[in-house]
């Protein structure tokens, strides 16, 4: 009987002891090396810390757009933590190297539903959703091949357009991509990174209809939404037609499961995204040399000295002798 009040007390300890064990936080790490995020890309549910530790020698910070998130200055060494409680997609970059970089070093956070198994590569297991995605979307529009091959191509717009949103996107079509010149283009193909900032450019956190960007822009004249890169884009109307910056609304309205896609006519360059080398120099400038002198100014030695002018003798007055 004795032995059977004890194991009972014993049993009951343990139980009172894993009740009162907290549940363990989920936590994920990103390092920093070489001037990049390791993995550039992280998916994770809901109600996870994430960890940043640089390994370089000079500083760098995680700073999301739509601040979000800033950890300002990070040594070497040094960590920062951020706890992701809500689902959605978290762009960020280093703003220390925005200056120095033709590109600042860029990263994302996807956060799932607390419950979705996430793989150690990253991608959620969770079957997909029976309507089809962004990436998908704009993979199978025959009118936006060179868009498609270019989401392909950088993968981090791709992670973000396959498993993040809701977004809006404003794909430029084939003849947009044809209209940029030749360096420019392959400037573009061969740099990921600036690849994946030209295409984050052309994407903005929200669902805008075509009678909503309609709505707002007849409201205000001019409205301005931010791109996933921290720029802002401004969407206004044109002879009844859509605009944003300098591009057309061509088709509107193509709806995945996680956004829209608005078709546009040009290709959206953020500011400073070409290095020097592409930008097309003055030229024609009159050089210093080649400008003609000032000439036949009279100078100091010309000038006629007055001690140098032989005086005028007096005229000595003349008496007339009656």
């Amino acid at each position: 009987m004795r032995m059977n009040s004890t194991i009972l007390g014993i049993a009951a300890v343990l139980a009172i002891g894993l009740v009162a064990l907290p549940v363990l936080a989920a936590t994920a790490d990103v390092d920093i090396r070489g001037g990049e995020y390791i993995p550039a890309s992280l998916t994770v549910e809901s109600n996870t810390t994430v960890t940043w530790t640089n390994y370089d020698e000079v500083s760098h910070t995680v700073t999301s757009t739509g601040e979000v998130f800033d950890s300002g200055p990070i040594e070497q060494n040094e960590t920062f933590n951020y706890s992701f409680a809500d689902t959605g997609t978290f762009p960020y970059g280093c703003t220390l190297n925005a200056s120095t970089r033709r590109t600042p070093m860029q990263g994302v956070v996807i956060v799932v539903p607390e419950g979705m198994m996430v793989e150690e590569n990253g991608n959620a297991t969770e079957e997909e959703p029976a309507g089809m995605m962004l990436a998908d979307l704009v993979a199978g529009d025959e009118n936006l091949t060179s868009f498609a091959d270019a989401v392909e191509m950088a993968g981090l717009t791709r992670t973000v357009l396959s498993a993040g949103g809701p977004y809006t996107v404003f794909a430029p079509n084939d003849a947009a991509f044809e209209a940029l010149d030749d360096e420019t283009y392959a400037t573009l193909l061969n740099d990921t990174e600036l690849l994946d900032t030209l295409l984050l450019h052309h994407v903005v956190r929200g669902n805008y209809t075509a009678e909503d960007l309609m709505g707002e822009a007849n409201a205000t004249n001019e409205t301005v939404l931010e791109a996933l890169t921290g720029d802002s884009l401004n969407v206004s109307t044109a002879d009844g037609n859509l605009t944003v910056g300098n591009a057309t609304l061509v088709v509107s309205d193509l709806t995945a499961e996680n956004g829209v896609v608005h078709v546009i006519d040009m290709v959206l360059m953020p500011p400073d995204l070409l290095p020097p080398e592409n930008v097309t120099p003055e030229e024609n400038v009159t050089p210093v040399e080649n400008v003609t002198p000032v000439e036949n100014v009279t100078s100091e030695e010309n000038v006629t000295l007055m001690e140098n002018v032989t005086p005028e003798a007096p005229v000595e007055e003349q008496r007339v002798i009656p």
